[in-house]
């Protein structure tokens, strides 16, 4: 019987599986730019020590290449947390070399992740008014800066023609 425990670092906004750095406190979701802290438990101190213990999920999987299949992998979250863990199942296999009982594994974990749904919170009944009152500052701000621009400007011009003037009229009555 096998004592073996498997620990997993999922991101808390995708589910995505997460491969630590060695000796890192945070890392970043390669598949959604989720910042993640990861727990002490799980923080890895050796590289070669912890690649070559048995019963990795990733094992055998280059993560390297996992980090282009990030709309794929999108999906697989999808169907997993809409319950379509058969088809989640299968997507993860086709671009992934892992074996059918991991995807499984894998899928069930992403099943069992917590969704949150924004749409309705930031919908256009709510960022029209709010990007309606920017646009509106935006262009009194261009047009005080057009104002005051065109008015220094003016004033630089009239400076310089008055003193032009008095030193050429100087001049002028030196002759």
């Amino acid at each position: 019987m096998s004592t073996h425990t498997m620990k997993l670092l999922k991101c808390p906004s995708c589910g995505g599986p997460i491969d630590p750095p060695a000796d890192a406190s945070s890392t970043k979701c390669p598949y959604c730019g989720s910042a993640i802290v990861i727990p002490e438990s799980l923080r890895k101190t050796d590289t070669n020590q912890q690649s070559s213990t048995p019963g990795n999920l990733f094992s055998g999987m280059d993560m390297v290449s996992m980090l282009g299949y990030g709309a794929q992998w999108s999906q697989v979250v999808q169907l997993a947390q809409q319950g379509k863990k058969e088809e989640a199942v299968q997507k993860y296999m086709s671009f992934s070399s892992i074996s059918e009982s991991d995807a499984r594994r894998t899928v069930e974990g992403l099943a069992n992740t917590q969704v949150y749904d924004i749409s309705s919170a930031y919908n256009a009944s709510y960022i029209a008014p709010v990007m309606s009152t920017y646009a509106d500052t935006a262009k009194t701000v261009t047009k005080w800066s057009l104002w005051m621009s065109c008015g220094i400007t003016a004033f630089v011009m009239l400076t310089i023609l008055l003193v032009t003037g008095v030193i050429l009229f100087a001049v002028f009555q030196a002759f």
